[in-house]
């Protein structure tokens, strides 16, 4: 139900246009000066306005105003008494859509707003068909300042740039790194930036194409192949010629597509199914994973000629954990993104919120941190938000002055029973006993961000084998 804010400082028009507006379907808001419908307007967007241009405390035009610097972007429709056209004008030039000149007639007046209301509509669905063509030209921000990220992104346009050689098959890059950490969107930067840019961008996801469809699928088929194949299809092989195809999940693709998979590579050639014709296709090949694929080759579920072929360009993006302050660039960039998509105004991150997202080993990556602030924005009206706002648990503050004297450590490598992970189990916990506790400081001792040590923490399982050892403090 489309939410609307009513400003007029006479409560009996005020009142007949909440009554008309609320029969034509409309949900309605009433402030009756200009302080407190802006008030109104920040504690949540409206999806247009009404707004008189004579308020108690200022005008209709100041309101405007101030609804565009706060990037609140509701139809403002004012209403003016007889005289003053002119300043309506000068309204409509400071960012009004329409006005209505009073004595007013409600049938008009719901008119007016349902068609303000359609024309936002028409608006915003026109900046998604850009924003969906944007990310489809590869134009998607790479947002980061962490070096390994600006490696891999540096990798990736080397890539680009790479000319097409029918002779040599086609390019190849495979990108590595956990579940949500950007693979997809690195792939469409690093097609943006090359010379097939206008090209298609084909993404694949290997986890939802069933098995016994894949062929068909990937490859195309052409009619009678089988008893549904009532015409011939192109394969997404094929629709992806002069352009990219993405193959995300790869490691998941079953054993018979590996194979022909890597004959397009290798090639450029294909058969469709049914069909004794080879195809030529010239497309860059990006394939992306999240499993470790060495040891899908040992354990025999994944082609080794393939994998090796795979791993002429690997491009290795890093978790959120290890990305540092890109935590914080990233969070402002998404909750700027989802206030836009919910008409809300951007929170402010107290100390307790910044320390919980930099403390915190984000499992899901960058995808999760989106969603964690979506959520949260959708669910919270505070204009402050703290660690429990975001659902994380509080981070603790880095405390100068905690540290105790030096601790010794001492390796016995004459056993020959110790590990990597025994090494680096014991100088954390010699690091947290050193800081009596504190993850803050003793990130800080090895050299470590906060987030990098709490991952360690959890993987080296410290806690739950020592859980009389070092205690673990914010």
């Amino acid at each position: 139900m489309p939410d609307i804010l009513i400003v007029d400082d006479e409560e009996n028009v005020a009142y007949a246009l909440q009554l008309a507006l609320q029969r034509a379907g409309h949900q309605c808001r009433v402030a009756h000066s200009l302080g407190h419908g802006w008030e109104a307007a920040q504690q949540r967007h409206p999806d247009a306005a009404l707004v008189d241009l004579q308020l108690p405390d200022g005008t209709g035009i100041d309101l405007i105003g101030r609804l565009r610097e706060a990037g609140i972007e509701a139809p403002v429709i004012v209403i003016t008494a007889y005289g003053t056209v002119a300043r309506a004008v000068e309204a409509m030039k400071s960012g009004a859509v329409d006005f209505l000149q009073k004595p007013l007639a409600m049938e008009e007046v719901a008119l007016t707003v349902g068609r303000c209301l359609e024309h936002g509509r028409m608006r915003r669905q026109l900046e998604a068909f850009r924003e969906a063509q944007r990310l489809d030209a590869g134009g998607a921000q790479m947002i980061g300042t962490c070096a390994k990220l600006r490696a891999a992104i540096e990798a990736a346009e080397r890539v680009a740039t790479i000319p097409a050689d029918p002779s040599a098959g086609l390019t190849v890059a495979l990108m590595l790194g956990e579940t949500g950490t950007g693979k997809e969107l690195l792939a469409r930067h690093l097609h943006a930036r090359g010379a097939k840019a206008d090209g298609p961008f084909i993404h694949v996801n290997s986890t939802a194409i069933p098995d016994a469809l894949f062929e068909s699928e990937l490859f195309g088929h052409e009619r009678g192949t089988f008893t549904d194949a009532r015409d011939a299809k192109k394969g997404l092989v094929e629709i992806a010629h002069e352009g990219t195809l993405f193959l995300d999940e790869i490691g998941d693709l079953p054993p018979a597509v590996q194979a022909k998979l890597l004959v397009v590579i290798e090639s450029g050639r294909f058969r469709r199914l049914g069909s004794t014709r080879e195809r030529v296709v010239s497309a860059r090949v990006i394939a992306a994973t999240n499993a470790d694929l060495k040891a899908r080759v040992e354990q025999g579920r994944f082609r080794t000629d393939l994998y090796y072929r795979l791993m002429q360009f690997p491009i290795e993006l890093p978790p959120l954990r290890e990305r540092g302050e890109d935590v914080f660039l990233l969070a402002a960039f998404f909750l700027e993104r989802a206030a836009r998509k919910f008409h809300k105004p951007v929170p402010m991150l107290t100390a307790s919120a910044l320390s919980a997202m930099g403390g915190y080993a984000w499992p899901g990556n960058v995808r999760e941190l989106a969603h964690v602030l979506q959520r949260s924005l959708l669910l919270s009206d505070d204009r402050e938000w703290t660690a429990s706002t975001l659902g994380l648990p509080a981070g603790g503050e880095a405390t100068a002055g905690r540290t105790v004297g030096p601790v010794k450590l001492e390796l016995d490598f004459t056993s020959g029973t110790l590990t990597l992970d025994d090494a680096q189990r014991r100088v954390i916990e010699a690091a947290l006993r050193h800081c009596r506790g504190s993850v803050s400081e003793a990130a800080r001792v090895l050299g470590m961000t906060r987030g990098g040590l709490r991952h360690r923490i959890e993987k080296l399982g410290i806690l739950a084998r020592d859980p009389d050892g070092p205690r673990i403090a914010g």
